[in-house]
């Protein structure tokens, strides 16, 4: 999975969050959406060291080492190809002081296929984070905030949001992170 630092997080929230029209802000709001789909055809596989080549669309080989708990590595045969989704969105919501707010934390799910197909699963991973706003600096474009375990952390906002009027020292920010992987291996051609 591709990890995202809870710094870029809290920046890219508290940028949109400032971004957000007055009425709108309580309401949760995809500020980051993305998906991209890759094919590769299996050019070399290594059993013993778990290794495999894969060659993509543009003719650009990649070697990889497969973990120990990808399921029917053995299954996969050179010409055989791999397709994979990758997905990952942010999701936020600026929440007044007294509003509810949804738990920080992080949950992951991985999901396998069945032990007489070849390798596929997709793996999920959610993080959820809350961060209050502790201070404003409109003529520097600098936040103020105060993550969970109250830790402090100074961020510069991109004038291009505007002049911050719409968030307030008590305010949270609520970001939610996800990201997706799905796999899955098809037989070679004939």
């Amino acid at each position: 999975m591709i990890k995202t630092t809870t710094a870029t997080l809290v920046a890219a929230a508290v940028l949109a969050a400032a971004a957000l029209p007055a009425g709108a802000q309580s309401n949760p709001r995809t500020i980051y959406a993305q998906t991209n789909n890759i094919k590769a055809t299996v050019e070399d596989i290594n059993y013993d060291a778990r290794e495999i080549t894969l060659k993509g669309s543009e003719g650009v080989s990649v070697r990889f080492s497969v973990s120990p708990d990808v399921k029917n590595f053995d299954k996969v045969k050179k010409g055989d190809q791999i397709k994979m989704g990758y997905y990952e969105s942010v999701i936020l919501a600026l929440n007044k002081p007294g509003e509810r707010i949804p738990a920080t934390g992080h949950r992951e799910a991985i999901l396998s296929g069945t032990s007489s197909s070849k390798p596929n699963g997709t793996a999920v991973s959610v993080t959820d984070l809350t961060v209050t706003i502790e201070g404003i600096d409109k003529p520097n474009h600098e936040v103020a905030l105060k993550g969970p375990q109250g830790n402090l952390m100074l961020v510069k906002v991109d004038p291009e949001v505007g002049d911050l009027s719409n968030v307030k020292v008590g305010d949270r920010v609520t970001i939610s992170h996800t990201d997706a992987l799905a796999v899955s291996v098809e037989k070679a051609g004939p």
